[in-house]
């Protein structure tokens, strides 16, 4: 009999398997979509798809109820705002898990876990761009470095002499050429 067999244990204590879900399933609904290893896509699908079904009453209790699992206040508020209300038409299925090829270093199979209506390429997160530091060669000089950094100077302004207009001299430069 395989009475009290369901739970997957993850080779892990049940408080390091518990923090696991419940970073997983914040993934989930922050990205859209997560890579993972078969056995854990198993573990997180059944609790993803019931934090989904609760978020879909929208009342504070379901808010609460959903905040013992997702812990970041921004994806539960996107869970609540964008995912729920996508899900209304459909009472289950709201995660697909496709099987992928073995992981490269310990042939452990993996799997893409997506939401339903998830966008075909997820957005990139918009991360305030830094400029990366020049860095010099082995014999490149400090000044040489420098000079490639700065914009081009501008011509002075010719000084005019008291009595000449602008117009003037400008003529004067192109008979001259």
């Amino acid at each position: 009999m395989r009475h009290r067999k369901k739970t997957f244990k993850l080779q892990r204590t049940r408080s390091h398997r518990a923090a696991l879900v419940s970073n997983m399933v914040t993934s989930l609904f922050k990205h859209e979509r997560i890579r993972t290893t078969d056995t854990k896509a198993k573990a997180v699908r059944g609790i993803a798809e019931h934090i989904i079904a609760v978020a879909k009453r929208g009342d504070l209790a379901a808010r609460r109820q959903c905040a013992r699992t997702v812990k970041d206040p921004a994806v539960l508020r996107k869970l609540m705002a964008v995912i729920a209300p996508r899900m209304k038409d459909k009472t289950s299925g709201f995660i697909t898990v496709t099987k992928l090829w073995p992981r490269p270093g310990d042939a452990a199979l993996m799997a893409l876990m997506a939401l339903h209506g998830a966008p075909d390429k997820p957005k990139a997160e918009e991360k305030p761009v830094t400029k990366q530091p020049k860095y010099r060669k082995k014999g490149e000089k400090k000044a040489e470095s420098k000079k490639e950094d700065k914009p081009a100077k501008k011509e002075p302004t010719p000084k005019l002499s008291s009595g000449q207009a602008p117009e003037k001299k400008a003529e004067k430069k192109a008979e001259k050429k």
